[in-house]
């Protein structure tokens, strides 16, 4: 009996002093170096995702819950490893003194690891003879798409777009992908797509590799595994049987093609413009309120919390302004505007 009481008590030690790092740690990816502002109900919803993914790389449908085992799986005559740093030293200019110092900065993270452990990164550098090819994928915390506190995070993933000059490249069973042109002297092409905006795919591929080459790291590309795995999911991603490859398809073809992308694009705007000015109204009108009958939560966060108090009105939310620049990439920003009598 002492025995099982001594593993109950080192267990929920145990278990407190982790959800109390990890608390912080998500406060810190809602925007707050503190706790404060983020309630333990919107802490908990983020902890379940996390907590499910580490039951095993299948969940009970057969589908990974793990990054890397959505990545696609080599083709034929291909080889697969862990991506190293001096992968991406390929595909960067010859001499790179005069080059694009944005372009190098987003070549050289191909194979880098996330600077932040709340991320979960899985990158990969496929090979053939001299060839390689690097698959990036990065899963953010669920926390930022939970919690109200974390909305500028959220928005500003949502926003991420193409940094140099994007083109329509090709739809993987419903993922819009996109080849983001590198300026010149670049010896690699760079695609990337995003899913529920939480999970961003990369992709750097040799320059001299031809589209019709790249569909079969797409074929194998779980996508319904990665919509399964964030928590603003799209119907019926994943599920579409079809690879549609933007430059094999005629004239008439891609412009309906480029109609198709451009409604789902703006739909997918809308929506999120949607669910901020909801997200916007309710934090304005609801009141913010602290856990103040001790216990559990008082124990784990710090001694006793104050009475609830209801938190003073927000001001008005962010404006958003886009600019076409002169590579013909929109460019957005957000401008917060001056509270009322400012």
């Amino acid at each position: 009996m002492l025995r099982l009481f001594g593993f109950l008590f080192m267990f929920a030690l145990t278990a407190g002093g982790y959800m109390f790092v990890d608390y912080r740690m998500s406060a810190r990816w809602a925007g707050r170096e503190d706790a404060e502002g983020l309630t333990f109900q919107e802490y908990l919803s983020g902890l379940a995702g996390r907590i499910g993914g580490l039951a095993g790389s299948t969940s009970s449908n057969g589908m990974p819950t793990k990054l890397v085992d959505m990545l696609p799986k080599p083709p034929e005559g291909w080889k697969v490893r862990p991506v190293e740093a001096a992968d991406a030293d390929g595909f960067l200019p010859k001499n790179s003194k005069k080059a694009d110092k944005d372009a190098v900065a987003a070549v050289k993270r191909m194979a880098e690891g996330d600077s932040d452990k709340g991320t979960e990164v899985a990158a990969l550098t496929y090979e053939k003879g001299d060839r390689k090819l690097i698959i990036k994928a990065v899963r953010y915390p669920n926390i930022i798409f939970t919690s109200m506190m974390a909305m500028q995070q959220r928005f500003e993933l949502q926003m991420q777009t193409a940094e140099f000059r994007g083109t329509e490249f090709a739809t993987v069973r419903g993922l819009d992908v996109t080849e983001d042109l590198l300026p010149e002297g670049f010896r690699g092409r760079y695609f990337f797509a995003d899913v529920g905006a939480q999970i961003h795919l990369r992709v750097l591929a040799p320059k001299r590799m031809k589209d019709e080459e790249l569909v079969p790291f797409l074929e194998t590309l779980h996508v319904k595994a990665m919509n399964a795995g964030v928590i603003d999911k799209v119907t019926g991603l994943g599920d579409v049987p079809v690879i549609v490859l933007a430059s094999a398809l005629d004239d008439t073809e891609r412009d309906a093609y480029l109609a198709d992308v451009a409604a789902r694009a703006a739909e997918k705007t809308a929506t999120e413009e949607a669910e901020r000015a909801q997200a916007g109204a309710a934090e304005a009108t609801d009141p913010v309120t602290t856990d103040g009958g001790g216990g559990f939560l008082s124990d784990l966060f710090g001694g006793a919390q104050e009475p609830a108090v209801e938190a003073a009105a927000p001001e008005k939310s962010g404006t958003v302004g886009c600019k076409t620049g002169k590579d013909g990439v929109k460019r957005c920003t957000v401008e917060s505007a001056a509270p009322d009598g400012g």
